[in-house]
């Protein structure tokens, strides 16, 4: 877990979180622009989860693998990985990717789920995958303990601040005549 009582976990066994004391694990859906976290108590082997502590710290606590197998739970759009992820892209044609990282804002790190943007996915790690079709197009979204679910967020930066990208996701500051991202939306420079 984080400093922040947060993080991602995807195991090669079934976990049993009936007991828990300290960790809650939840599975996330998109529904109607908005993804709802849920908690669920059984995690299936290679599921990718959410864990939170339930007193906000980063704590610890053993989980016991449980005998029986479950199913991976309905709806859940983390997807877990057993290997590292090299560069995990922010979209495709059917899903947006989010990862958990941290940024510093006003001097304070920030923990949340941001566009995944080409980076590492380390093994034993979940990510979070958005339909496109889900409505809203996330840019960042975070949790604390009265949200419930997350809605659409407003970022601060207009639409002549937006950075623009080419098609590999890598920033462009002058873009020549081609194909290009930006607010999540192809143009042509011709």
């Amino acid at each position: 877990l984080t400093s922040a009582g947060v993080g991602t976990i995807c195991s090669p066994y079934n976990l049993d979180f009936t007991n828990a004391e300290n960790i809650a694990a939840y599975k996330a859906e998109a529904s109607e622009g908005r993804i709802n976290l849920t908690r669920v108590y059984n995690v299936a082997a290679r599921e990718g989860v959410l864990i939170r502590s339930l007193d906000g710290k980063g704590v610890t606590e053993d989980i016991p693998v449980s005998a029986t197998a479950f199913d991976a739970n309905e709806g859940n759009e983390f997807i877990g990985t057993l290997v590292d992820i090299a560069s995990q892209p922010s979209e495709d044609e059917e899903y947006r990717y989010y990862i958990l990282s941290s940024k510093t804002v006003n001097g304070n790190k920030v923990y949340g789920f941001y566009l995944a943007n080409n980076k590492k996915i380390g093994a034993g790690k979940a990510y979070l995958r958005v339909p496109l079709t889900a409505g809203a197009k996330y840019s960042f979204f975070s949790f604390d303990d009265e949200t419930t679910g997350i809605e659409d967020v407003e970022l601060g930066i207009t639409e002549t601040d937006s950075p623009v990208y080419d098609l590999f996701g890598r920033k462009v500051v002058n873009p020549a005549t081609g194909l290009y991202i930006k607010n999540g939306k192809k143009f042509i420079v011709k």
